[in-house]
């Protein structure tokens, strides 16, 4: 496994929609502070192992932190015309520990290996019928 990488699972429930046919996704090491306090970015030293990363390419996702909710993934493009999103659906990425203990330092607290994936987006007309 490079370490820019997050193995994917699907939970029970979950079902894969932009992640579709993806097995694992590619991490870049941009970090998306919602909170408007920049932390700085991840680093991965020279000599380890890593994907190749092209700011175009759809399996490249990158971490959003919320600080009520904490970290997660979300499509490094996230905007895709006519839709709302990135959501959760159910997809889990198992990230590389390297990447955890670098997110970890830069908040003060523990994170979990296992992050949630944000890959699902509706259209308009879905996305109001699922919030009457």
């Amino acid at each position: 496994m490079a370490f820019n990488t997050a193995y994917l699972t699907t939970s029970k429930f979950g079902s894969k929609d932009y992640t579709e046919g993806f097995d694992e996704i590619k991490i870049s090491m941009k970090v998306d502070w919602a909170d408007g306090i920049d932390r700085g970015e991840l680093n991965i030293p020279s000599g380890y192992r890593t994907k190749d990363v092209n700011e175009n390419d759809k399996d490249l996702y990158q971490f959003e932190y919320r600080p009520r909710f904490g970290f997660h993934l979300k499509p490094f493009k996230e905007y895709r015309e006519g839709f709302i999103g990135p959501m959760d659906n159910g997809v889990i990425g198992q990230v590389n520990n390297m990447l955890i203990t670098q997110l970890e330092k830069m908040v003060g607290y523990p994170i979990s290996e296992y992050m949630e994936v944000f890959d699902r987006y509706e259209t308009p007309e879905q996305h109001r019928q699922m919030s009457i």
